[in-house]
């Protein structure tokens, strides 16, 4: 009999880990889908989205997260395109990270591309996150749902979203690249 509750256990641990996710994965993925979250964009087919989408997204996601690493001042005194920049490897980095996208660097309807490098000027706003709290794996795809929130103003109510991933290899680490994300 005990041999017998030994192996229900094992296979209740082995089912939970392979159709569920662990806290700390759960976290990693709030992480993922925070990332889209705080730049503004929901409600999007990652097939469909244009280069202007995506160096908008490459552009504004090293804004909040990379902003000491790879955003500058603007090397012209009188910049006619904004006081900030940042090297497009940077913003096709992002793309092929969160996308698993190559990029063709043009100027979008708020950044200018000067060949090198994306001029814009930098704005800050809500500082919304996404928190997962369930997740299915179906078919090499994981189908992720939460709701967003607001850090700093907890009485703030988020939305509930729906999310898709692709688990990958980015630089040799396991990651995902996000295939669609909905919000209500």
């Amino acid at each position: 009999m005990k041999k017998f509750f030994a192996a229900l256990i094992f296979t209740v641990i082995l089912c939970s880990s392979a159709f569920g996710a662990s806290k700390s994965e759960l976290k990693l993925m709030s992480v993922f889908v925070s990332n889209f979250i705080e730049v503004g964009m929901s409600n999007f087919e990652a097939d469909s989205l244009s280069n202007d989408e995506l160096a908008h997204f490459g552009i504004w996601h090293n804004y909040r997260n990379n902003f000491k690493s790879r955003i500058r001042r603007c090397p012209d005194k009188d910049c006619p395109y904004g006081s900030l920049i940042i090297d497009k490897k940077y913003v096709a980095e992002s793309v092929k990270k969160y996308f698993n996208r190559n990029i063709k660097h043009t100027s979008t309807q708020h950044e200018h591309f000067d060949g090198d490098f994306y001029h814009f000027d930098g704005a800050d706003g809500d500082n919304q996150q996404a928190r997962v709290y369930e997740v299915k794996r179906e078919d090499g795809i994981i189908y992720m749902s939460g709701e967003t929130y607001y850090p700093d103003f907890e009485d703030l109510e988020g939305v509930p979203f729906t999310a898709a991933a692709k688990p990958y290899k980015y630089n040799g680490k396991n990651t995902w690249y996000i295939l669609s994300l909905e919000t209500e």
